[in-house]
């Protein structure tokens, strides 16, 4: 089995390492990111997860404790309710992260616990106690489910129970077995699984969507696209961030047991500045715009994004995440939540965010002050300006990109002038003047904008306004006529470019 020193890093499985080294420094810091691998089989994604388990650092545990009790907060039956005193009798010992796999063969009682058969046949003194399961040795640790989409189809009990393990931060456990009394468990432990959607029974979200809503991160997996990545991976080259291969390791002047202990050390360390990473207000005010802008459902979305912005911070040893954190988790935290379409306006609605701010900033004031030359100051007024106008009740409508409908409006001539200023509508996209009545998300056939009505208004010089944006039928007397011969539109030159279908151009108008 490749170890991690032996991996070849390429542009197809770097987000995975990326979101797994996240997920461990949270992990550690007390608060784990579930992280789910899609991808098409044979590209790895087994070995880079397997591999991961060299950098997970050793944590310090009641000696002898099979739950890993915390000796500051012990959490298992057995040790929970001691004194500090009795625990510090009992010592402590030095273990590595707990590193646990799930396999379609588990039953309920190898994964939650059972009865321990030889403690009760013992002859000497019988006693009916418990074997724990997986789960809760693995608490501080890392449970791996390979083909999880294979296991939510097959063992919909086990699903339940990783229901509840990933529901909070940490997750619970209820443990009954006949013969004992049942007890709660907390379990704080980070829940690793891969999947390929193209094979039966299909992509997780399509078999348990609560599931999968459980993960914080879902990576997609690529192939290497480069021929020479794949000639490295045959003749064994593997290559880590500083690069330094477990093949070369020894003649740069660093065994791997030394490089390895150096990448443990770091990620313990950033481990302990994570809870001083904080997000800045800014930036929860514009993740709170997009949840509620977009109509998410779940709020774990945008904890998810927060949780990994902080996470790619402390990697990266800053204070506070950019709105370039927030880029690099936003497609992991939102790909198996909301559709492409939807993803790709929360990209454009980022891009309008920093256009707003005046260039692409970050607002950590040590980065904002590397470099070359003096930091350019942080805009900060427009942000307030907004935040104050939608306090007040008179805030202005969140820049949006245009949906298809206005596009193909405005691409045919069909924008209406506004008739109180005698000059073109808006800013000539096809956005209604401050004085119009606008309602988001209203169709040709949504009340007020029905199409009965709108060829009334369109004889009266009151166009309707059509799709999700103002554009409308103008008055005919004053839209530019082109007859033939002129050279017909197509379809992509009308909507201005690409042509991207939103949901709510899909919608039936």
């Amino acid at each position: 089995m490749k170890g991690y020193l032996d991996l070849v890093i390429h542009d197809g499985n770097r987000p995975l390492v990326e979101a797994l080294e996240a997920s461990v420094v949270s992990l550690l810091a007390g608060r784990p990111l579930h992280v789910h691998v899609e991808g098409l089989r044979g590209t790895g994604k087994t070995t880079i997860i397997r591999a991961m388990k060299d950098v997970l650092p050793r944590i310090q545990r009641i000696k002898g404790c099979v739950y890993n009790c915390d000796p500051r907060c012990p959490h298992c039956p057995v040790h929970r309710d001691l004194p500090p005193e009795a625990i510090a009798e009992l010592g402590t010992e030095e273990v590595p992260v707990p590193f646990m796999e799930i396999s379609h063969a588990a039953k309920i009682g190898t994964v939650v616990g059972s009865i321990d058969l030889a403690r009760l046949a013992d002859p000497s003194r019988p006693e009916a106690a418990l074997l724990p399961g997986v789960l809760p040795r693995a608490h501080r640790g890392v449970v791996f489910v390979d083909e999880i989409n294979r296991l939510a189809d097959t063992s919909p009990e086990l699903t339940d129970v990783l229901l509840d393990v990933m529901g909070t931060k940490p997750g619970r456990l209820q443990v009954e077995e006949t013969g004992l009394p049942a007890f709660e468990i907390p379990i704080t432990c980070a829940i690793w699984a891969a999947s390929n959607p193209d094979e039966e029974p299909g992509a997780l979200e399509d078999i348990r969507r609560q599931l999968s809503d459980r993960f914080d991160f879902t990576v997609n997996m690529a192939r290497p696209q480069d021929q020479s990545i794949v000639r490295r991976i045959l003749l064994d080259d593997g290559a880590w961030s500083p690069g330094i291969s477990a093949a070369n390791a020894g003649r740069a002047g660093a065994p791997p047991s030394s490089a390895l202990d150096v990448l443990r050390e770091r990620m313990l360390g950033r481990a302990a500045a994570l809870p001083n990473v904080t997000l800045p207000e800014e930036l929860a005010s514009l993740l709170g715009e997009v949840y509620v802008s977009f109509g998410m459902e779940s709020l774990r979305a945008v904890e998810a994004i927060s949780l990994g912005a902080r996470a790619c911070a402390a990697l990266d040893a800053r204070p506070h995440p950019s709105i370039n954190d927030i880029r690099t988790v936003l497609p992991f935290a939102l790909r198996h939540r909301v559709d492409a379409a939807t993803l790709i306006n929360i990209g454009k609605f980022l891009d309008e965010y920093e256009s707003r701010c005046g260039r692409r900033r970050d607002p950590d004031p040590l980065k904002d002050g590397a470099g070359d030359g003096p930091a350019k100051p942080v805009q900060e007024e427009p942000r307030h300006k907004e935040r104050d106008l939608a306090s007040s009740g008179t805030a202005e409508p969140v820049p949006r990109p245009d949906s298809l409908w206005e596009r193909l409006m405005r691409g045919m001539g069909f924008a209406r002038p506004d008739a109180t200023k005698g000059g073109p509508a808006g800013d000539g996209r096809g956005v209604a003047p401050p004085g119009s009545v606008h309602r988001r998300g209203s169709s040709p056939t949504s009340a007020g904008g029905a199409l009965g009505q709108g060829a009334a208004d369109f004889g009266a010089g009151q166009g309707p306004a059509y799709g999700s944006g103002s554009a409308s039928i103008s008055d005919p007397s004053e839209v530019p006529i082109t007859a033939p011969p002129a050279r017909a539109k197509s379809l992509a030159q009308l909507a201005g470019g690409e042509v991207v279908f939103t949901e709510e151009d899909l919608r039936l108008r």
